[in-house]
């Protein structure tokens, strides 16, 4: 809702600004906005703002995740100063083709944020977004590498034709057949070789492919396909029945994953292993929920004896967590190829997450949000709904855990610490962001109004984005919580800060902004309860939607189509509030009033050679050969007799005392 929003007011504000322009007021328009905009010493951390997409964006934006055609991709390094976002539109220097979406990489300088279209040309049409999305899938957390589609097989409502777009040179990629590229040092790597077709009668035409889960450095991929593959792969193709295949960057070719046909990744995220050597799946045939391990087949719900469904895994896939329909939460490891049942009573309705490591799990059941820690059972909060519904399941929901389990970030509508939030504008209750910490312990509500005010919106964290509608997408979380647990990053409707003065005139409801909470000693945070502080500009109007922020949390990136800086000159872009950024801006221009404000004359033509010639120079002096009457001529120039004869008289020369 909030990225429709930002995409209504880009319409109306081109539509003002156009207006401005026509009266001669849009500088002074950018200048007003740029005075309304806090210091960079006013955001918490001494953070300033960056303008991170260009200023020349050929009359295109920055789009938030899922607003093209449901499809999109936006991810920051982990590493921090830089970020890859997808745009509608080309725009820039390299920009090229005519594609469903431009992907951008832009990074960050000495003097600013430089942008790189990564666009590739020839993968240029038959795309469905509401369905694939666009054709960049997925970055690694570092950005150094990414995974590329190549289109569906016709364009508009055709239908039996092979894919149009050629394979990229360099690779091995057959041709007409649906496929993805891993994008690595500028080079591109067919998922799906030539060799991996042939002999296997796969026509073409009708050869479907899909990019259903992946390592997070996406060295290691899950690919789904009824067709054959491997010579033991079941021949045929019947899309009820699809094999998946893991398909490694030091493999020679992809290996089938099922042993049987009809099999589908375990879940979105999460159930591919750090290495790719484990990956979690069901098989659609019994029900079963399995394991590949290097190529050994386990059964990891045959204890439960029913079907499990998978919830989330450990980094290296050795401990796995499902349910079964009684709502009994299990833990499986793959070391002892055995599981246990950690909640006999049942009742649990969802899983948050998991530790790195898998030693602990957060879940909710009918009493409260709790936590298995090594055989100990925490309640975090307690009652049937302290967790929102949006915050499970661990793959797509929008809980965070941090690596070592410590942290649990989650947001609920209960009043879990006493602040009513009920809502002033509807009356019912608001969504608010927690922090619960397992070693002190205490619950900390992030997102409650400080000054005890009822809410006036809901505050909230983004759950998985993926790119595309299509069943079982790849999800990527924006990171919302930092690597040490101890900084988070929300979208409040809510005015948490004094200087969040934004609110719909019409119903007095606030307007989404991006705050930052962080614990004590944490960057400046020096209260006991931690510190809440504004990102965004919550004195405009336009507001602003988290969008993703480095590991540590120093670069902090945000949509909005508000202008930040005196250089912006509208529509949506994509900001940086950076700890220790905000780069110089070159003073602006006064603004003129009647007469002065009249155009002036062109600069004069530089100097050519022609003009540097030497010219004839001036005319020389003409002396008069006859004096004319009443004139002498004394040293060539022409004297009245008269004043020759008193200048001599007087002992003086006249010459020039008449001029």
């Amino acid at each position: 809702m909030v990225a429709g929003q930002l995409n209504q007011d880009v319409t109306k504000g081109r539509r003002s600004r156009r207006r401005a322009a026509g009266n001669g007021l849009a500088l002074a328009l950018v200048l007003s906005i740029a005075l309304a905009a806090p210091a960079s010493g006013a955001l918490p951390d001494g953070r300033g703002w960056e303008m991170v997409s260009p200023v020349d964006k050929n009359g295109g934006q920055a789009d938030p995740t899922g607003t093209l055609g449901g499809g999109g991709v936006l991810e920051a390094a982990s590493q921090g100063g830089a970020v890859t976002y997808s745009s509608a539109t080309a725009f820039g220097p390299d920009a090229v083709g005519s594609p469903p979406a431009s992907q951008y990489v832009v990074t960050r300088g000495g003097g600013g944020w430089q942008s790189e279209n990564v666009t590739v040309p020839t993968v240029s049409g038959g795309y469905r977004l509401d369905d694939q999305g666009v054709p960049y899938q997925l970055f690694s957390p570092d950005l150094v590498r990414a995974l590329l589609f190549n289109g569906d097989h016709c364009r508009g409502d055709m239908t039996g034709c092979p894919v149009a777009n050629p394979p990229l040179a360099g690779t091995d990629a057959p041709v007409g057949y649906q496929d993805y590229y891993l994008l690595e040092a500028g080079s591109f790597e067919a998922l799906v070789g030539a060799a991996d077709v042939a002999g296997h009668s796969i026509d073409p035409a009708e050869f479907n492919l899909r990019l259903v889960g992946a390592s997070p450095d996406l060295r290691s991929t899950v690919l789904s396909t009824c067709s054959q593959l491997t010579s033991e792969a079941v021949d045929g193709c019947d899309a009820a029945e699809p094999n998946i295949y893991r398909w490694r960057q030091a493999d020679s070719a992809p290996t089938l994953v099922n042993t049987s046909p009809g099999a589908v990744l375990a879940a979105p995220a999460g159930a591919v292993s750090a290495d790719g050597g484990r990956v979690y799946y069901n098989d659609t045939g019994s029900g079963e929920l399995r394991l590949y391990d290097a190529g050994v087949q386990r059964q990891v719900d045959e204890d439960a004896g029913e079907e499990g469904i998978f919830q989330a895994a450990s980094q290296d896939g050795s401990i796995a967590y499902f349910t079964t329909g009684a709502g009994h939460l299990w833990r499986y490891s793959a070391t002892t190829d055995s599981a246990s049942d950690l909640t006999p009573a049942g009742g649990v309705v969802g899983v948050l997450g998991v530790s790195a490591s898998g030693s602990d799990v957060y879940f909710q059941d009918g009493g409260g949000l709790k936590l298995w820690s090594e055989g100990t059972v925490t309640t975090a909060a307690s009652g049937g709904s302290a967790a929102d519904q949006s915050t499970y399941p661990a793959a797509t929901g929008a809980a965070r855990v941090s690596a070592d389990g410590s942290k649990l970030l989650f947001v609920s509508k209960s009043s879990l610490t006493g602040y009513d939030n009920t809502d002033k504008i509807t009356g019912l209750p608001d969504l608010e962001v927690f922090l619960y910490d397992a070693a002190a312990p205490k619950l900390i509500c992030i997102s409650c109004n400080p000054f005890g005010k009822r809410p006036i919106g809901p505050s909230t964290i983004p759950g998985a984005a993926s790119n595309g509608t299509a069943p079982g997408t790849v999800a990527y979380k924006p990171r919302v919580l930092s690597g040490n647990g101890r900084r988070v990053f929300l979208n409040s409707t809510d005015a948490l800060a004094v200087s969040d003065s934004n609110s719909k005139p019409a119903t007095g409801a606030g307007v989404p902004d991006v705050y930052q909470w962080e614990a004590q000693g944490e960057g400046g945070c020096a209260v006991a309860a931690g510190c809440t502080g504004i990102l965004s500009n919550g004195s405009l109007p336009d507001g602003a939607i988290f969008a993703d922020a480095a590991a540590d949390g120093a670069d902090a990136f945000f949509l909005t189509e508000a202008s930040l800086v005196p250089a912006d000159p509208g529509s949506i872009d994509l900001y940086d509030a950076r700890i220790g950024g905000g780069f110089p801006e070159p003073n602006p221009p006064i603004p003129c009033e009647g007469d002065a404000c009249q155009v002036l004359p062109p600069v004069p033509a530089e100097p050519t050679l022609a003009t540097q010639e030497a010219g004839l120079g001036n005319p020389p002096v003409v002396y008069r050969k006859y004096c004319r009457r009443g004139y002498v001529k004394r040293k060539g120039i022409c004297l009245k007799k008269r004043s020759h004869r008193r200048g001599h008289r007087h002992g003086r020369s006249n010459i020039g005392a008449g001029r």
